[in-house]
């Protein structure tokens, strides 16, 4: 920095002894001080600053959590299918629409297997315990604008019970917590709409599921009907009536995330 001032002054001091200096002379001592200063100081090249924009583009939009994998199947119909697989079937048919319309999507899981050490130590629990634990952990460092979870409702006290419900954290921060509710009321509109065609559902807050408590991120999670009612559970096998769901979910998710990033709905 020394060095650079000393160059810069003795040569304009030489060519005021000479008897002053052209226009364009004094501008080519700027520019080469200029250049020096940069130089000296660092100006951020065109790699770094396109390395900066491309970190800050890859925030996902998205994430998506197909519920269960691996040797946790979750919820089971009465002729065998296990809700891991449509989870995930549904998650898989979302993704590409959602990346269709230029949505950046992150999967927790996008094969049957779970978040896991399946090595022959862990026990089932440990190993339930350490998906869930990881599920949340992505979902929170994603810096997503929304979180949503896949899932299939069970309820064998009462098989006339159907119908798709979306769930929202109601134990989160104050903006966390008004951001999750909107979005799980976008998607439960349009699944009322289009899925529960009988009987209507209301979006509900809780707080007693894991991946619901306290998250960094809004979150939602969309029980898109229940195995154990058979009109559900057939349709949900349907690879057509999963199409329908993840349509909609995928219209309600970019009404939600950014109503001008996604395609005409």
């Amino acid at each position: 920095m020394i060095g650079i001032s000393f160059i810069v002054r003795e040569t304009s001091l030489r060519c005021f002894r000479d008897g002053g200096m052209p226009m364009k002379s004094k501008g080519m001592i700027l520019l080469v001080a200029c250049i020096l200063l940069g130089v000296v100081f660092g100006v951020p090249s065109q790699h770094d600053m396109a390395d900066h924009v491309w970190k800050a583009a890859e925030s996902p939009a998205v994430v998506l959590d197909p519920g269960h994998g691996g040797m946790d199947g979750g919820a089971e119909s009465a002729d065998g299918t296990v809700e891991k697989d449509i989870n995930l079937a549904i998650a898989l048919k979302l993704r590409n629409r959602l990346e269709a319309e230029k949505l950046k999507v992150v999967m927790t899981r996008d094969e049957d297997k779970g978040l896991y050490d399946d090595s022959e130590a862990a026990s089932i629990r440990s190993m339930k315990t350490q998906d869930m634990k990881e599920r949340k952990r992505i979902i929170d460092e994603s810096g997503a604008e929304l979180a949503v979870s896949i899932h299939l409702n069970s309820f064998t006290q009462d098989r006339s019970v159907k119908g798709a419900q979306v769930f929202f954290s109601s134990d989160a921060d104050e903006d966390i917590v008004r951001e999750s509710e909107a979005a799980a009321h976008i998607l439960q509109q349009l699944l009322n709409r289009e899925i529960n065609t009988d009987k209507k559902r209301s979006e509900l807050g809780k707080s007693d599921v894991f991946i619901l408590r306290a998250p960094a991120v809004p979150v939602v999670i969309v029980e898109c009907g229940f195995l154990s009612n058979r009109e559900d559970a057939e349709n949900l096998e349907n690879e057509d009536f999963q199409d329908r769901i993840a349509e909609e979910l995928c219209r309600g998710i970019c009404d939600y995330v950014n109503r001008d990033k996604c395609g005409n709905q």
